[in-house]
């Protein structure tokens, strides 16, 4: 499979030329472009938090315990104690490193986090946060998931690039892994599939989500 370096440089390398070619379209402005672009890179980093070793795992865990402390405290800032802050923050990181570990023991490389319904989770996922959370609008809720998204799928192509040997004109075990629709597990696929389809009821506008996806075809 493709390595940590090769999927960090193509990820950059597709989700900024999908920036670009939205924000010539008029679809996003610059700023927002930018932030797409780094959402696109994010998206090709996270299949591979299924790898207990992984320096992605490494870098989301870090990253997520600390958004996830500052986001549970953010709104009590100013109201509360310092020390409560300090001791909130404090609980946050460890219920999300404690999350992490038990991810990490749950979870096997190249599972059901390799797949393309997991790619439309991170997608369907990072729009409700953007919109529900964050509070952004609608649209560029949708385009921030989407970039997840097409970061997600490149990362997943790559891995199947890299399964095919091409000097020895042979395949290795390994294909099929990363781009599939399910896995031999049918337990977690009827957890995936459930926890997709529960997610795709509670988006909000989805007549946007389509608008968009049209968009995006015809860019």
């Amino acid at each position: 499979m493709a390595n940590f370096s090769t999927h960090l440089n193509v990820s950059a390398f597709v989700s900024g030329v999908g920036a670009t070619l939205v924000t010539y379209s008029g679809v996003a402005s610059k700023e927002d472009g930018i932030f797409y672009f780094f959402a696109g890179i994010v998206g090709g980093l996270l299949p591979d938090i299924d790898h207990d070793k992984s320096t992605p795992l490494k870098i989301m865990q870090f990253f997520f315990s600390n958004l996830i402390a500052f986001l549970v405290t953010y709104k009590f800032i100013g109201n509360v104690p310092i020390l409560n802050i300090a001791l909130m923050w404090a609980g946050a990181y460890f219920l999300t490193t404690v999350f992490f570990y038990f991810f990490k023991k749950l979870t096997t490389h190249r599972g059901m986090i390799h797949s393309i319904p997991a790619a439309f989770l991170a997608w369907f996922l990072i729009s409700l946060i953007a919109y529900k959370y964050w509070n952004m609008d609608i649209q560029k809720s949708y385009l921030l998931g989407f970039f997840v998204f097409l970061g997600y799928i490149t990362h997943l192509v790559l891995d199947e690039i890299y399964s095919v040997d091409l000097t020895g004109r042979k395949i290795k075990k390994s294909f099929g892994s990363a781009l599939k629709f399910c896995s031999t597990d049918k337990t977690t696929n009827l957890i995936f599939i459930s926890t997709l389809l529960i997610m795709f009821l509670f988006l909000p506008q989805k007549e946007m989500l389509f608008s968009i996806i049209k968009g995006l075809i015809h860019v």
